[in-house]
């Protein structure tokens, strides 16, 4: 692997030429484990009596002796807790598995761009932004993750970006914490407004209906602040089969341009997020994706009948799905619910179900 990210493999030319990483390794610093069934012992008491130069960025390459999607819960336990473990000691990371690096071959060169973007991103880099101008505006996204297996309760994070798609800071909650969620957003709102002049908008993109128990404590922030500004609510969903879809007869595959969005009414519209951006054929390896729904509420009711802000609120929650950091490729769901429904499925793998101070602002899930 360290040959791969310092000198390349097929296309991949390398970490420093892909992603402008500098790869550096050094010797005698690297964590081998005898026990592959659990390292984690290994793991810690490595960690612990290793001296860091707080001068440095560190960055962890996990090969895993089991796949994440192993269906052993004990082993699936040990790669959650091997990335809490790094991220106590400030140390973002990416596991690789060696398995599926076999299978690919010659096409493991394809998951080495992924693997760079997401490096880059987890060490605070920028891969790439939206090419947009700066709007004076805050938008916050709240997503959600259930796990049955586990049978806990749903759990919300609330992430903060600007307008231009740069990533301030996350939280996450259970789901029935309603009163935290909402004074999370609303410290954000403040912290916003202590950097800069108070935004001109506040968006919230979020996985449900938002209640107004939900919102009423961020209004109440906004005005604590003075601030009288429209609030719009982008409710984000999956779609499933049974929902309402459209096509496209002029091509072979159906599938509308990406991009495309249709009102349904009442302020509820059909947004079409996947790879066809011309009239080419999408190959069947890039997946045939529904569309997503959007239900858009606003503070201000006459914004809703403005036909500019529409557009420009669905392109933004389009462009945001072009955000994804854990790969190359365009994603079915703006980062704003997909990054917070990532960590909702972590966390709570994690003691006490908190995130390390280190986690609060980098993203280390990807």
């Amino acid at each position: 692997m360290k040959a791969y990210l310092q000198n390349g493999f097929e296309f991949f030319k390398g970490l420093q030429k892909f992603a402008k990483v500098y790869f550096h390794t050094e010797p005698g610093f690297s964590i081998q484990f005898a026990d592959r069934e659990n390292p984690l012992p290994e793991i810690e008491t490595t960690l612990s009596n290793r001296t860091f130069n707080a001068d440095l960025k560190y960055f962890a390459i996990y090969i895993t002796p089991f796949s994440r999607e192993t269906t052993d819960v004990d082993k699936k336990e040990i790669y959650y807790k091997v990335k809490e473990t790094l991220l106590k000691r400030n140390i973002p990371s990416q596991v690789i598995d060696p398995k599926k690096m076999a299978l690919q071959g010659k096409g493991f060169s394809n998951s080495l761009t992924n693997i760079s973007v997401a490096i880059l991103a987890k060490l605070k880099g920028i891969p790439w932004r939206l090419n947009t101008p700066m709007k004076n505006e805050l938008i916050v996204g709240v997503g959600a993750f259930k796990h049955i297996a586990l049978d806990v309760q749903f759990i919300g994070s609330a992430f903060s970006f600007s307008n231009n798609g740069s990533f301030n800071q996350f939280e996450y909650f259970m789901k029935h914490q309603v009163d935290i969620l909402a004074g999370s957003i609303a410290r954000q709102i403040r912290e916003y407004v202590s950097i800069n002049s108070g935004p001109d908008r506040l968006i919230i993109h979020f996985y449900k209906t938002m209640s107004d128990e939900e919102l009423q404590p961020i209004l109440d922030a906004l005005n604590n602040l003075g601030l009288s500004i429209p609030v719009f609510i982008i409710t984000i969903n999956k779609t499933v089969s049974k929902d309402l879809i459209a096509f496209d007869d002029s091509l072979a595959g159906l599938m509308p341009q990406s991009g495309t969005f249709i009102n349904i009414g009442n302020h509820k519209y059909l947004l079409f997020n996947n790879v066809r951006y011309t009239d080419a054929i999408v190959k069947d390896t890039e997946g045939w994706p529904f569309p997503i729904k959007l239900k858009i509420d606003c503070t201000e009711k006459s914004q809703l009948s403005e036909i500019r802000v529409i557009n420009d609120l669905i392109d933004q929650v389009y462009q945001f799905s072009r955000m994804y950091w854990k790969s190359v490729s365009h994603q079915n769901l703006p980062v704003t619910i997909k990054y917070p429904e990532m960590v909702a499925q972590i966390a709570p793998h994690f003691d006490g179900d908190e995130i390390p101070q280190f986690g609060k602002d980098n993203l280390w899930f990807l």
